[in-house]
């Protein structure tokens, strides 16, 4: 009865054992070649992208201009561009757990994309264990840092108030500090693009808001308008679908393009359409959640009448590759929105309300996924 009880003892074990192992998930062995080149970038694990492709025998075009990648692997191909962790696979957009970046003038990718992407394109081993060891150090889906511009500055004043000659300039670069030492509260790492009185050419700030690899791009301006009624906050995100005020803020705002300026936006158009258009739609429905949120906090505010999501071709929203939005805070053309923009606890309360709108955005963010299972 014992030696029956033991075969029955020993069996239930090893059965056990056996679909614990079978039930385990598996991991990702990385080409041992690269272990000694994994730096930890902004809390990701991250590998030289020319190291990756060495190592998995992949062929990659770098392209220093538009600074996009287009590897082939295996049947298929990969693009990816620096800053962004947007990249198609086979034509299908698909997302990264942290941007392209550029570092000491060499380009790094995620581990992560080795695992998720490479590997299932081409013969790489994928091993089962018991336990798989954590590839990230942190989670994929974060809102930790934000790019702060500030509009015009310098030679370039902005809009004028009719009552008190107020510069726009200067408005919002005050507005624009009160956010930072907001978001800064909030353990939101930010990026001022000016933090004082400087002309900052825009394609210069694109490419600023690019090179800092971050989550979000915020621009700050105040607006302004023939109508001496005009008034309101209003918030913009980059859309074809404009309507007439939109074209006429557009032209002004991106009135300090110089003709070199010019120059950088027409090579832009010529380049492959498939890219130019992934640059201009791969953010866009991040975009319009994070101006809806913002507008929202400023109506529950009360400070000034709500105009709502506003849809424009501002140059700083085209070419930013990260979800961006730009606000106008109140009309100075409106001579009693002026008086009020010269207050600065009117500045602090409307600082208070665009801040709570972005947090609002990355608690949905983060609980989200990226908005993958809304």
């Amino acid at each position: 009865m014992m030696k029956v009880i033991k075969k029955v003892l020993v069996a239930s074990i090893t059965a056990a054992f056996l679909a614990g192992c079978a039930g385990q998930a598996a991991y990702f062995k990385l080409d041992p070649g690269l272990q000694s080149s994994i730096r930890v970038i902004d809390g990701y694990k991250c590998v030289p992208l020319t190291r990756l492709c060495d190592a998995y025998k992949l062929s990659c075009d770098w392209d220093t201009y538009t600074k996009t990648a287009s590897i082939k692997a295996g049947t298929g191909s990969i693009v990816l561009r620096s800053g962004s962790r947007n990249i198609l696979v086979n034509g299908m957009p698909k997302r990264l757990d942290s941007p392209v970046v550029i570092t000491g003038g060499t380009v790094f990718v995620p581990v992560s994309f080795a695992k998720n992407t490479i590997a299932p394109m081409t013969a790489v081993e994928i091993i089962p264990a018991r336990k798989a060891p954590p590839i990230e150090a942190r989670k994929a889906f974060t809102i930790r840092k934000i790019v702060l511009d500030t509009g015009h500055g310098g030679k370039d004043a902005g809009a004028v108030g009719r009552g008190r000659g107020t510069k726009e300039k200067d408005i919002a670069l005050r507005l624009a500090k009160k956010i930072k030492s907001l978001l800064e509260s909030a353990g939101i790492n930010v990026i001022m693009i000016r933090s004082n009185d400087t002309f900052v050419a825009l394609p210069k700030r694109s490419s600023m808001a690019n090179n800092a690899a971050g989550d979000l791009f915020v621009s700050i301006h105040i607006n302004a308008s023939r109508s001496r009624t005009a008034r309101g906050f209003e918030c913009y995100y980059l859309s074809t679908a404009t309507d007439d005020n939109a074209r006429a803020l557009e032209a002004f705002e991106n009135s300090s393009l110089k003709v070199s300026d010019e120059a950088v936006a027409d090579r832009s158009r010529r380049l492959d359409k498939t890219l130019w258009d992934m640059a201009l739609t791969e953010n866009r429905k991040e975009s319009e959640e994070l101006a809806g949120l913002i507008c929202q906090s400023v109506a529950e505010s009360r400070l000034m009448k709500n105009n709502g999501v506003k849809a424009a071709r501002f140059y700083v929203l085209k070419h930013t590759n990260i979800p961006s939005v730009l606000v106008e805070s109140g009309y100075i053309s409106n001579r009693f929105e002026e008086m009020k923009l010269r207050d600065q606890r009117f500045l602090d309360k409307m600082a208070d309300a665009i801040v709570r709108g972005i947090l609002r955005y990355r608690k949905r963010y983060e609980a989200t996924e990226g908005f993958t299972n809304v």
